[in-house]
């Protein structure tokens, strides 16, 4: 166990296998943790994410040929969100791509790092740029929330107003890399910190959200306790948060994530994030002939939807969706679920459905807890409003 998994334990964590990493599932807490999203601030760790580390005068040049975006257009602390395809047009990882004035970094799933590392320097020829796998050197947090910005102002940074920069801020008395990424539908932002400074940014964060580990036991010393309250409520109320509340906020928000809704095995146009990811102004890239002729050509076999259920019964991942007019047709099944708090607790989620039957107020059956159960296809991102 490491040195923040005792934090976090210390703080009531139970821990869960997540790809090639172990992250918090709940603090205990998770209506608390989901507020702080909505209302406050989130502070959490991200074991799961990973970097390689690119140098070299043909970086720029080099990855342009081979992401799906465009990325000779990037200026010095610019990112964006991109895909990398195999021939087939089929994914191998989904990044952000950080462009610095020294290096660039592909942000990426831990559990990708290998294969990407490999797709890359297969391609590698004449050109000057040297890939190196930086993961045990970084570590990563997000903050999710509106209070984001004051939280970072308290341990020393600042605030970034738009998606696709990144910085360098002393964050706790050391550098880290911050970028902003709303992935929940409110203020957020990712930061990167050497691992040897992880600890102390971590406890700095949660000491500015506010959060005391040692909160006195109000039974053993009242007042110890009422001080730590007081304390509490002129803070700025944030906490620790952990996988349970984050992926409700996301589902709400239309945030899509690899290897949970889409996969390796998945075309862009079936991710329903196509023009996020892809530039169709730039020249060839990997896969770039299949994206072109889908896009000019046809449709895929399936599409990821948003998808809302008339009632509270949650279906888990994997559950089948099946033809409202005939429930023994199967047209898809769901990847991701979660009770909606925004949505009166109504059941909401995304399913990977077949093309025809895509359409946003198409009506579809879920088995959803021993039941099958009414449901409505909607657009990722309509999930946040309330009818």
């Amino acid at each position: 166990m490491n040195a923040l998994q005792q934090i976090q334990e210390m703080a009531g964590a139970q821990l869960i296998d997540f790809g090639s990493a172990q992250i918090v599932s709940t603090f205990g807490h998770y209506e608390a943790e989901y507020a702080a999203i909505r209302q406050r601030v989130g502070v959490m760790h991200l074991p799961q994410r990973g970097l390689l580390r690119l140098t070299g005068k043909d970086v720029k040049d080099f990855l342009h040929r081979l992401l799906t975006q465009e990325i000779n257009a990037m200026a010095e602390g610019s990112s964006c969100r991109s895909f990398m395809l195999n021939v087939k047009g089929r994914i191998i990882a989904d990044m952000i791509v950080h462009h610095g004035d020294v290096d660039t970094w592909l942000d990426t799933d831990a559990v990708d790092l290998d294969e990407l590392f490999k797709a890359l320097d297969m391609r590698l020829f004449t050109d000057d740029v040297t890939i190196e796998n930086i993961a045990d050197k970084w570590e990563a947090f997000a903050l999710h929330g509106p209070s984001s910005v004051e939280l970072l102002k308290a341990i020393g940074g600042s605030g970034l107003d738009q998606p696709g920069m990144h910085h360098v801020m002393t964050l706790a008395g050391e550098n880290a890399t911050v970028y902003r990424w709303d992935t929940c539908g409110v203020c957020g932002y990712t930061l990167w910190c050497k691992v040897d400074h992880a600890k102390t940014l971590y406890m700095a964060m949660l000491d500015a959200a506010g959060f005391d580990l040692n909160a006195p036991d109000p039974t053993q010393d009242p007042k110890g306790a009422a001080d730590a309250a007081r304390k509490r409520r002129d803070s700025l109320r944030g906490r620790p948060i952990g996988w349970e509340a984050f992926n409700t906020a996301r589902i709400e928000a239309g945030a899509p994530l690899f290897h949970v809704d889409f996969g390796a095995d998945c075309l862009v146009h079936e991710t329903s994030l196509l023009h996020d990811v892809v530039s169709f102004i730039k020249g060839c890239y990997v896969g770039q002939e299949i994206v072109a002729r889908m896009e000019n050509l046809g449709h895929p076999k399936r599409i990821l939807t948003g998808l809302r259920l008339e009632s509270g019964e949650l279906p888990i991942a994997g559950t089948q969706v099946f033809d409202a007019d005939d429930r023994h047709k199967v047209i898809g099944a769901v990847t991701s679920s979660t009770i909606s708090p925004l949505r009166g607790n109504a059941a909401i989620g995304f399913a990977m459905i077949k093309w025809g039957k895509h359409q946003p107020d198409t009506r579809v059956a879920v088995a959803g807890e021993g039941q099958l159960v009414e449901a409505t296809i909607t657009a990722l991102s309509d999930n946040t409003s309330q009818d």
